[in-house]
């Protein structure tokens, strides 16, 4: 049996999308007339396009590690729950991806809630998928030894 190498990936796509966050947060906070918003907004797209490819990477390194369970192992709907959390991340983080390439000035224009909203729905889900990792390994000894 080898170790689990999930738990070396999660941390890149969390820092990642709370960077992105904070560096959006930036650009829509700061009203100084010289601020550099489109410096904040272009890091904080990059910050979400490296936390989606990081967490496409944890994730395929997470289900190879999940085949280390047995089948009937009752620890797999918890697995299952932390999962499912990562892929709505995925989703919502593919959507503010999205929602950036397609329309460069969102967080100036009218779609700028529901990139908020979609950003916030990131963070919710984000730490969902977190407390349930945490879950899998400190309650339940998921690839401990």
């Amino acid at each position: 049996m080898q170790p689990p190498y999930h738990p070396l990936f999660v941390h890149f796509p969390i820092a990642l999308y709370f960077l992105g966050v904070l560096m959006t947060l930036a650009a829509t906070l700061d009203r100084r007339p010289t601020a550099p918003q489109a410096e904040y907004e272009r890091f904080a797209y990059w910050a979400f396009f490296l936390s989606w490819l990081a967490a496409i990477v944890a994730s395929l390194v997470g289900l190879i590690d999940r085949g280390q369970l047995d089948y009937d192992d009752p620890r797999r709907d918890a697995l299952d729950r932390h999962i499912s959390q990562a892929i709505l991340f995925m989703i919502f983080n593919g959507l503010l991806l999205y929602m950036r390439f397609r329309w460069p000035d969102v967080l100036y224009g009218s779609r700028r809630w529901v990139y908020l909203a979609l950003m916030v729905l990131g963070v919710v889900t984000l730490t969902a998928t977190g407390w349930f990792g945490g879950e899998l390994v400190y309650e339940l000894q998921v690839g401990v030894r």
